[in-house]
């Protein structure tokens, strides 16, 4: 019978909030328990829990409803302590003989899942989710502190080599199978992530009207792929010309490249139209999406799950480079800007400033066409399920 297991190992280890642990949040709670019976495995000492789709759901859930890091930790950390009293505990011996397949949800550098991976694929099939950022196409994404490159260089062996690889986009499953070299006839699918995890919200169709200025929105972990230098010179540039607008930034500074926060801190200091919220709520993030006439999204994403977010709260998205969501809904609340250059984006503030022509986006906005999580999970219980075969 298909039992499959689920390592949610480096999220108690280091949780987040970030796109990744959204996909962790719907695996469980839309996981078709009934057809494909799963648990999610948490390490506890020398031993191992298993959680039910509900109880893990809660756990991750838990991370969503903290703010800032440590809270988010200790979150976790309680969740973890109260589930130990009530889940079955069993050695990792015990994991091999329960399961016919282990998934791998997330990105991890972590030696023990690492190698339970690798001890595992010895004896089942194992199946991973591809995401985005390799070192190969992205190396400003990868600076290694001394003794942790080959933990990277193992994950991604194993992403090469594991039995079935459900990706992303088709961006990243092209880069895995390219890049990786990973054989051409292993098992590797796309499914898209969802965005119905936002409710639909709706908007004053007027306010363009009572309005002056063009709000736009970029949200994000400010890295380099991400191009946030390249809007915030674009931005500044265009406003030399004139142009009468706002630029919001909500992420966390870069963690690769203390230069990018530098500048857009003092591009906030140079200009009051541009601004940065570095530790939003999520009612902040809500509201910051409600008040922005525009989102933008640029540079190199895997997939690019706030596109959807965007879309799904009526705010209509540009966007140029790699950007597979941004492709997905095109026509539908989503429109090319024709790349992300810095004559593109300067010419995108110059147009997108004027009022009428963000009104003229803002209608195009199909909150309804937004990828659902229960095909995406769907589609990965489905392959992690079968590939026995």
């Amino acid at each position: 019978m298909t039992h499959v297991g689920i390592d949610l190992t480096q999220f108690v280890t280091d949780p987040y909030t970030s796109g990744i642990q959204r996909v962790l949040q719907y695996l469980a709670r839309e996981w078709p328990i009934d057809e494909i019976p799963c648990d999610f495995v948490v390490p506890v000492g020398d031993e191992f829990l298993l959680l039910g789709a509900g109880q893990a759901a809660g756990l991750i859930d838990s991370a969503f409803g903290a703010q800032g890091a440590d809270e988010v930790r200790r979150a976790v950390g309680l969740g973890v302590a109260a589930l130990a009293e009530e889940c079955p505990r069993v050695r990792q011996s015990g994991l091999l003989a329960m399961y016919s397949s282990w998934l791998l949800p997330e990105v991890s550098y972590l030696p023990n899942v690492l190698d339970r991976l690798e001890l595992f694929r010895q004896t089942m099939p194992v199946a991973m989710i591809g995401y985005d950022a390799l070192p190969m196409t992205d190396p400003a994404n990868y600076r290694f502190t001394p003794g942790t490159a080959a933990l990277v260089s193992e994950y991604f062996r194993l992403l090469a080599a594991a039995d079935a690889v459900v990706c992303i986009s088709e961006f990243s499953r092209d880069a895995i199978l390219r890049r990786l070299r990973r054989a051409a006839s292993a098992r590797t699918e796309v499914a898209h992530p969802g965005g119905d995890h936002v409710p639909i919200a709706h908007k004053e169709m007027s306010k363009h009207s009572t309005r002056r200025q063009v709000r736009f929105l970029r949200l994000g972990t400010l890295e380099a792929r991400k191009r946030p230098m390249e809007i915030i010179r674009a931005f500044q540039h265009a406003r030399r010309e004139g142009i009468n607008a706002v630029l919001q930034f909500v992420g966390a500074p870069s963690a690769s490249d203390p230069g990018i926060n530098a500048e857009l801190a003092q591009a906030c200091r140079q200009d009051s139209n541009i601004s940065w919220i570095q530790a939003a709520s999520d009612e902040e993030v809500h509201r910051a999406f409600l008040d922005s006439d525009v989102f933008l999204s640029f540079g190199i994403e895997g997939y690019g799950i706030p596109v959807l977010e965007s879309i799904r709260r009526a705010t209509p998205v540009l966007y140029g480079g790699v950007q597979p969501a941004g492709d997905l809904m095109q026509g539908s609340g989503g429109r090319n800007a024709g790349g992300d250059s810095h004559e593109a984006l300067v010419e995108m503030f110059r147009r997108y400033a004027d009022a009428s022509e963000a009104q003229a986006l803002s209608s195009e906005v199909k909150p309804q066409a937004v990828p659902r999580w229960r095909d995406f999970t769907g589609a990965v219980a489905r392959i992690a399920g079968d590939c026995v075969g």
